[in-house]
């Protein structure tokens, strides 16, 4: 089965739980070629006029300036980007694709997209919300939440209502806390640090700020407490040690308003994407709320959840705003979670087989935390007075984790993989 999220931030194509694409709703267009995804983020500050950040929330088939010689709105920058990922994740023709989509997706921007997807020989079997579709495989719990995920140019809170199955009461938008807002803040706060520490001021120069750029994006992706960014220019080099706590105190008034927002203490979906901000998951809990994290997977867990349990419709697509949940507490979860094989650290992989049988030794003391077999899925727990935490988020008992999730201990990373033997 094949599942398409589309979230601007990190659109991600993957058949079961395989993600073959995984690249940001970006667009760098040129007068000869026009680039998406990774290589148009690589680009976005050498040629700030010739990029596309907003096509996919504002799709629409109104003109833009745009120097592309096919390219005259969002609409075709959608449909060029898809043709992308079908040719990167070896999309067939015309096969049935579950499709996740914002909450802010209005009804004109969905029919659209169905053209759009027909024109590109995708062929949408199911169309759903994904703050809906992505809570049924994280939370079964009666009661209310509010879902955040975080755009290029707005966060998304969508209220949900939790009662066996999943349904959407409303939504709103941030602009605040979009990520181009907030790593703005991020670049200036590192070219602030340049600037103390170096004398060199990165942002006077369009080739330094885009690596500057660059290395924020990657460090804050992967959750590390402390990273180092390092820019060269005409023959010298220059380097900062850079904290998620900086990053996180420069984005305090803008997590502050999306608190205001959120208004009094509730229960918290993160998307794995949000949760990566720096800050935000304290900010949340210093106010009351409670938060869970959705791992990196579940859209797809869902898709696959969706399919096995759904009819067929023969009237056509319509947009799933109700999600039978998949952790129903009536009845044995049938969410399927891709198990890890392997731990790595560093360029060393340890199976999980091998971390278990040492579970008693030294090793694991120094680690800060163990590795359990529990039914079908692995949980990690902490063992000493050292801060754990997954996807950045601090842990303090026993808690699942699946295949792509990062675990932090003092000041080491680890990270849960699969290795697949073929043949």
């Amino acid at each position: 089965m094949w599942t398409l999220e589309l979230n601007d931030t990190e659109i991600s194509l993957a058949q079961d739980l395989d993600v073959v694409y995984r690249q940001p709703g970006v667009a760098v267009v040129l007068e000869d070629r026009v680039s998406f995804g990774d290589a148009a983020l690589e680009q976005t500050r050498l040629h700030p006029r010739q990029a596309q950040t907003q096509y996919w929330h504002r799709l629409s088939a109104d003109p833009i300036a745009v120097g592309g010689r096919a390219i005259k709105n969002h609409a075709d920058l959608v449909y060029q980007h898809l043709l992308e990922i079908k040719r990167l994740g070896k999309l067939p023709n015309n096969e049935p694709v579950f499709v996740a989509v914002p909450s802010n997706t209005t009804p004109e921007q969905l029919s659209l997209l169905l053209g759009i997807a027909n024109e590109a020989s995708i062929q949408i079997s199911a169309l759903a919300d994904l703050a809906v579709a992505t809570t049924a495989s994280t939370l079964a719990r009666p009661g209310r939440c509010t879902f955040l995920d975080n755009g290029f140019h707005r966060t998304v809170l969508t209220r949900l209502e939790i009662n066996g199955s999943v349904s959407r009461t409303s939504y709103s938008e941030a602009a605040e806390t979009g990520f181009q807002a907030l790593i703005e803040g991020w670049i200036d706060a590192v070219a602030d640090l340049f600037v103390q520490e170096t004398r060199f001021d990165p942002l006077r120069i369009a080739d330094t700020e885009q690596q500057v750029f660059s290395q924020v994006l990657e460090n804050v992706t992967s959750c590390v407490d402390e990273f180092l960014v390092e820019v060269s220019h005409a023959g010298e080099s220059h380097r900062v040690a850079v904290t998620r706590s900086l990053l996180a105190t420069k984005s305090s008034q803008r997590l502050d308003a999306l608190l205001q927002q959120i208004g009094d203490p509730t229960t918290i979906v993160l998307s794995h994407r949000i949760a990566r901000v720096p800050g935000l998951t304290e900010v949340l809990r210093a106010a009351g709320h409670e938060v869970n994290v959705v791992e990196l997977h579940a859209i797809f867990s869902a898709a696959m959840a969706h399919e096995k349990n759904s009819a067929q419709s023969e009237d056509g697509v319509s947009f799933i705003t109700q999600f039978a949940s998949a952790r129903s507490q009536d009845e044995p979860t049938n969410l399927i979670r891709v198990r890890p094989t392997h731990l790595l650290n560093g360029t060393e992989a340890t199976s999980l087989s091998d971390v278990m049988s040492n579970q008693n030794q030294t090793s694991n003391n120094v680690r800060g935390f163990c590795i359990e077999l529990e039914g079908s899925e692995y949980r990690v727990l902490p063992m000493a007075e050292v801060e754990v935490k997954i996807n950045g988020v601090v842990i303090d008992s026993s808690t699942s984790v699946t295949v792509g999730d990062i675990i932090r201990s003092d000041s080491e990373e680890f990270q849960l993989i699969r290795v697949i033997q073929r043949g």
